[in-house]
C-alpha cells in the first residue's frame, strides 16, 4: 500500500468547494441529507473559514481533501468533524483532532456533541474521541433536525502543560500540522501601476505548489540564495514535480540549489500569494531543516546562473532583513521579500522555543 501523505493546515476560502463536497459525501451519517444547502451550514462554514478555526486533511499526492475538523476556541469545543469513507482507517480523523486539539484550551474542559453508542454509522468518530480521552457525559440530546446524539468531554489533564502535537522531527511521518502563515496578495506590493485588478470581476489563478526551507547548518548559519541581477535574497526551494510529494521536492530541491543534504525538522507553515499579473496562486510550504552532511557544489540551471544566484550563509536576524529590504518595482521579488521575510521571522519564534 502507497504511503499516504498528508497536510494538514486552517481551511482557506478557496476550500469552501471542498468542504461542501464532503459535507455532501457525509451527510448519510449526520442524518442531514440537505446539510451542504443549509444556510445556516454555509454561515458556519464562513465563519470558521474566516476566524482560522477549521483544519483540512490534504492528500498531498493528488491534492485532494481527506476530512476536515471545525472547533470554537471561545467554547472550547469541537464543532464539525467529518472524514471521506474512502479515507478512513488512514489515521486522518486522529490527525486532524490531534492538531484541532492544539488549538484549544487544554487547561479546561473541551467538549463535542457526537453521536450516541447505539448509532453504528457514527462509531468510528466515537472510537476517535474515545481514544482521545473523552467520556460520555450527557445523553437524550437531539439536534436540530431531532437525530438522538449525546456530549463527550475531554477533562483537563493532571499536571502542568500537555501538548497534542506530533514530536519535532517529522522526517519520518506521514503528516504535517501545517498552518497558514499569511496570505499576500497583489495589494500588499505596494506597487503602483496603470492597470487595476479590482477592476477585473475574477481572476482565475493557475496553482503552483512548492517546498522551502529555512536551512541551519552547524554553526547556526541560515541559507539564502542571492539573486545577483535583480537586487534580492530569498529561501531556497522551488516548485513540486509532477508525482514528488514535499518532501521528496524540498531534498531535491536542496541538493540542487546549495548542495546539501537535509534532515527536515520541524514544519513552519503555508504561505499563499495571489499573483494576479500571472494569474497564479501561489502555495509554499516551508520546513526547518539542518545540514546533515558536507556541502557538495550546488547544480544551478542555466537560468539561476544567468540571474547570478550565490548562496550565502547567513545569521537568521540577518537573514530577515536581507529577504525583506527589497524595494525595487520587480513584481516577483516584491512578493518574495514579504514571503521569506514572513517565514524567517516564524521559523525565529519556533527556534525561540525548541532546541532544535
Amino acid at each position: 500500500m502507497k504511503r499516504c501523505v498528508m497536510l494538514i493546515r486552517y481551511v482557506i476560502q478557496s476550500d469552501l468547494a471542498s468542504w461542501l463536497n464532503l459535507a455532501d459525501d457525509v451527510a448519510p451519517i449526520f442524518r442531514a441529507p440537505d446539510m451542504s444547502r443549509d444556510p445556516e451550514f454555509l454561515d458556519y462554514v464562513k465563519s470558521k473559514i474566516a476566524k482560522n478555526e477549521a483544519l483540512i486533511a490534504i492528500d498531498l499526492a493528488t491534492s485532494s481533501c481527506m476530512g476536515i475538523i471545525g472547533f470554537s476556541r471561545t467554547h472550547n469545543r469541537i464543532t464539525w468533524f467529518g472524514v471521506y469513507e474512502m479515507h478512513q482507517g488512514k489515521g486522518v480523523g486522529t490527525k486532524l483532532l490531534r492538531t484541532a486539539l492544539d488549538e484549544l484550551d487544554r487547561s479546561r474542559e473541551i467538549t463535542v456533541e457526537t453521536y450516541r453508542e447505539d448509532y453504528a454509522p457514527g462509531l468510528a468518530a466515537r472510537n476517535v474521541y474515545k481514544k482521545f480521552g473523552f467520556l460520555e457525559i450527557e445523553n437524550g440530546l437531539y439536534d436540530k433536525l431531532g437525530n438522538p446524539i449525546c456530549k463527550m468531554a475531554l477533562s483537563p489533564p493532571d499536571g502542568s502543560m500537555i501538548s497534542m502535537l506530533e514530536p519535532l522531527h517529522y522526517h519520518n511521518r506521514s503528516f504535517f500540522p501545517m498552518k497558514l502563515i499569511r496570505e499576500i496578495h497583489h495589494g500588499d506590493l505596494g506597487l503602483t501601476s496603470n492597470q487595476s485588478f479590482d477592476e477585473i470581476p475574477e481572476v482565475k489563478y493557475e496553482v503552483r505548489k512548492s517546498a522551502r526551507a529555512i536551512l541551519i547548518d552547524a554553526h547556526g548559519k541560515v541559507a539564502l540564495l542571492h539573486v545577483a541581477k535583480e537586487g534580492y535574497y530569498k529561501l531556497p526551494g522551488g516548485g513540486i514535480e509532477e508525482n514528488e510529494d514535499v518532501l521528496t521536492a524540498l531534498k531535491r530541491e536542496l541538493r540542487e540549489e546549495v548542495g546539501a543534504e537535509i534532515e527536515v525538522i520541524n514544519p513552519v507553515g503555508i504561505i499563499v500569494e495571489y499573483r494576479d499579473y500571472f494569474q497564479q496562486l501561489q502555495f509554499s510550504y516551508a520546513f526547518l531543516c539542518h545540514v546533515i552532511s558536507p556541502l557538495m557544489e550546488p547544480k544551478m540551471t542555466d537560468l539561476e546562473k544567468s540571474l547570478g544566484f550565490e548562496v550565502v550563509w547567513t545569521t537568521i536576524d540577518h537573514a530577515i532583513d536581507k529577504t525583506g529590504e527589497y524595494k525595487g518595482n520587480l513584481y516577483m521579488p516584491r512578493f518574495i521579500a514579504i514571503r521569506d521575510a514572513t517565514l524567517l521571522t516564524e521559523a525565529k519564534k519556533i527556534l525561540g522555543k525548541s532546541t532544535l
